[in-house]
């Protein structure tokens, strides 16, 4: 085999390899739904210009008032292995905290983020469009 043969099969190999992380944000566009209660739906998509991650959790009353349900609303995110780093819009806090993450074709596992007494647990969403 020549010098010229060995360069392009390792030029091959080099650029067939893919980190799992690579063009996820694409993969993850759209609407998820938490299979087991299905009253929480995940949204990734642009927003405002910035891919971002939107939590719809439906309303609740609240002092006489009728407000969505704690940890709705939209949120940044950055994905690394098996974690996201999730910052909430509507926070003061800046920082990025990071949870469980898992892609699997239509579904993702992610640890819950939104809600105290579930803290902790992995829930399954599965993608609807």
């Amino acid at each position: 085999m020549t010098l010229k043969h060995v360069l392009f099969i390792s030029a091959i190999i080099l650029f067939s390899c893919t980190d799992n992380n690579l063009n996820t944000e694409a993969i993850l566009e759209g609407k998820w739904v938490e299979v087991n209660t299905k009253t929480d739906t995940l949204t990734f998509g642009l927003l405002g210009g910035q891919e971002s991650m939107t939590l719809s959790r439906g309303v609740e009353m609240i002092n006489g008032s009728l407000l969505p349900k704690r940890g709705s609303g939209s949120y940044d995110y950055k994905l690394i292995t098996e974690k996201i780093s999730l910052r909430y819009h509507l926070s003061s806090n800046s920082a990025f905290t990071d949870y469980h993450f898992k892609y699997a074709t239509n579904r993702i596992e992610i640890e819950n983020f939104y809600s105290t007494s579930l803290a902790g647990t992995i829930q399954t969403f599965e993608k609807i469009n």
